[in-house]
């Protein structure tokens, strides 16, 4: 009879717990830039995607924690300024593109709000691993004459890991069968710099942008 009553408790108890598991699948574009030491003129933000998986963990009513699994672009654009023999300024320019692709793994914490209608705050931590780099830069033929872009693969060149702080906001519905749609602004801020000694030594380049998304997710055992 104990061990009746074990297993119907045991039972119960996951079933309960499942419905505090939520995950699901998320997307959206981010608008990044970065902090430079060496890019001292104004660089443009590149638009990119951020997509992948999400899972989030409810306890104590109103707080969660949770971790997504993101495939996420990064990057800037800046203009090349040319100078003649003497060093001078030509007026000349042309853009530079630096595109960065991450696998990222947001690592969160946050407090929840409402019941059908909801609404959500987090903080946490993004480790990131480069998975691509590339440079879009001009090209030009013996006599200094512009011809055409040529893309750099300069992955093996960039700092591999990343690390950036992340703030977050959203909200949204609670739709009939434990499927909850819903979409987040978030902005983050790398604490660590891409260069290294084969990659714009003795400077300093940091990740920041912001990106907006939409998802939907369900709770592991249907309310």
């Amino acid at each position: 009879m104990k061990n009746i009553l074990l297993i119907i408790l045991t039972i119960s108890t996951l079933k309960v717990a499942g419905q505090n598991h939520l995950i699901g699948v998320k997307g959206g574009a981010n608008s990044t830039n970065i902090t430079s030491s060496i890019f001292l003129s104004q660089s443009e933000s590149r638009t990119g995607l951020t997509a992948g998986l999400t899972y989030e963990f409810l306890f104590k009513k109103h707080f969660s924690i949770g971790v997504d699994l993101i495939y996420n672009q990064r990057g800037f654009t800046d203009d090349l300024v040319f100078t003649d023999n003497l060093g001078n300024p030509t007026g000349e320019k042309y853009k530079t593109k630096f595109n960065y692709d991450y696998i990222s793994l947001p690592i969160k914490t946050g407090f929840n709000i409402g019941t059908k209608l909801f609404g959500f705050t987090n903080i946490g931590v993004i480790p990131s691993l480069l998975v691509d780099a590339k440079t879009i830069a001009p090209a030009f033929d013996t006599d200094g004459k512009f011809t055409k872009n040529e893309t750099f693969d300069v992955t093996n060149r960039v700092s591999k890991f990343d690390f950036a702080g992340l703030v977050e906001i959203g909200g949204g519905y609670k739709l009939n069968g434990g499927y909850w749609l819903f979409t987040s602004f978030s902005y983050q801020y790398s604490l660590t710099t891409i260069t290294n000694s084969n990659y714009f030594a003795n400077n300093k380049i940091r990740h920041n942008g912001m990106n907006l998304t939409i998802g939907l997710k369900c709770t592991l055992t249907k309310e």
